[in-house]
Parts: C-alpha cells; structure tokens; sequence
C-alpha cells in the first residue's frame, strides 16, 4: 500500500471502455459480471489496524453514485470488454473514511463483459461492515501487476451504491494544504475540464481532507485523460502531481 510520490505517467488501455451498471454480493457475487480474486493467499484486508499512508495525494477515485445501504454488496469497476482477451491484472483498494477498514487485493479480469463487473469482497467482518455507507467508502483501482506499485499504471475509476445519471469523477484527495485543484486534461496537455473541490461537511477525515468533483466532457470519453491534482502551500509554491485516469 505505499506508493511513490512522483507524478504518474500515461498509459493508454485501449480495450478498456466504462459504464455504470452491474450488482454484486459480498461473501458470493451473484451470477454475472465479475472479477476473479488473484490474490495469493487470500483476501488481504485489515479492521481497525492503522491507516495506510502513501505519498500521493489521490485516495480514492470514482464515478459519482446515489447513497446505498450494504455498499459492500455493491461495489463495481467501471470497466466493459467487448471480448475476452489477455487476463487484465487489477488492484483494488477499499478503505473506509475513518481508516478502520482497508482491503488491497489482485483481481483478474479474463473475459468479456457488457456490464462493469462487481468486485467480490471476502471480508471475515460482515457485521462491522454493513455500518458503512457508500458516503464512507473510498475505492481506488489500478490496472497493474501488483499492488505496491502504481506508478505508471492506468486509473480506472470504481462505482460504489447505486448508478447515477450524472457522468461525474469524483477524487478524494489527502493533503494538509488548504488551496487544492483538480482538472482533466487531455494527453498532449490540453485542458478538458476543470474540476470543483472542497473540504467535506463536518472536516476532513482520517483518509482524505478534500473531495474534487469533475464533469466528464463528451469529447474525451472512451479515451485515457490526465487527472492532475495541484496543492498550494502558505509560500503560494504549488505542486502538480498527474494521474492516467481512462474515463467514458
């Protein structure tokens, strides 16, 4: 779960495309879409042990849902192949906003789907779980070899509770600087959309401190953009780090 602090390069998965369907379950996925738990031994997933601290500032990263119930039933990865092809790895991180809960886990997608799959989560705590609501859930997905290595790697974004209209990334971002920006931009640089942050109600949590919700335009969807996340300090010095996010 560490990560590096350098910007992130982009990478274009060209068979990927997103949508914003699919169900799920959480001990056993009901019959459909779903992705293959690759990890070695088992589901690696934590309660109530200390949160894991990277070096940058994405947290979590989604499309924009309705609140729901149980959203551990229900959690997705905005991802759609139209055939099978070579098995795409995918790490999948969960983490819930008071840092009680995390989960990293390898996940293996080897066939074609028309729906984004659910993304089963074997967890031993059922009970403490169903606590949660899709508003204390953070996702954050990659499509990479192994878990302790994002750099360079793809971004898809997840789908937590139920679908919503709205075609929305929403980045949950953790720093301790108060000014932050966020925007996508196409992959010769150009600006697509700029994004609104803010702090959320009630204060920053354990996880994240600011949320930053960008529309995504029309002409970049079904293409690999940049999310570029900027900080500024109290010296008015900002810092940019970049993330290859696919969106559709």
């Amino acid at each position: 779960m560490r990560f590096t602090g350098k910007c992130l390069a982009v990478h274009v998965f060209s068979a990927l495309f997103l949508a914003m369907n699919g169900g799920g379950g959480l001990q056993a996925a009901e019959q459909g879409s779903v992705l293959e738990l690759a990890n070695a031994p088992g589901f690696t997933e934590r309660y109530a042990g200390n949160t894991q601290v990277n070096g940058q500032f994405l947290s979590g990263l989604v499309y924009a849902g309705k609140a729901s119930s149980r959203v551990f039933n229900d959690l997705k990865l905005g991802l759609l192949r139209n055939e099978a092809a070579t098995p795409a790895m995918i790490c999948v991180r969960v983490v819930t906003d008071d840092g009680r809960y995390w989960a990293a886990n390898m996940y293996r997608a080897s066939k074609a789907f028309d729906v984004p799959p659910t993304v089963p989560i074997s967890t031993r705590y059922t009970e403490q779980l169903d606590a949660y609501d899709a508003a204390s859930v953070l996702m954050l997905a990659t499509l990479a070899e192994d878990c302790n290595d994002a750099a360079g790697k793809v971004y898809v974004p997840g789908i937590i509770g139920a679908e919503s209209a709205e075609r929305k990334l929403v980045a949950y971002v953790n720093v301790s600087q108060s000014k932050v920006l966020a925007n996508l931009q196409t992959t010769d640089g150009g600006l697509a959309e700029r994004g609104t942050c803010r702090k959320p109600a009630g204060g920053a949590r354990v996880t994240y401190s600011h949320v930053c919700e960008i529309e995504v335009p029309d002409a970049v969807k079904g293409k690999t953009v940049n999310l570029v996340i900027g900080v500024k300090g109290l010296t008015g010095q900002a810092t940019e780090q970049r993330y290859a996010v696919h969106v559709e």
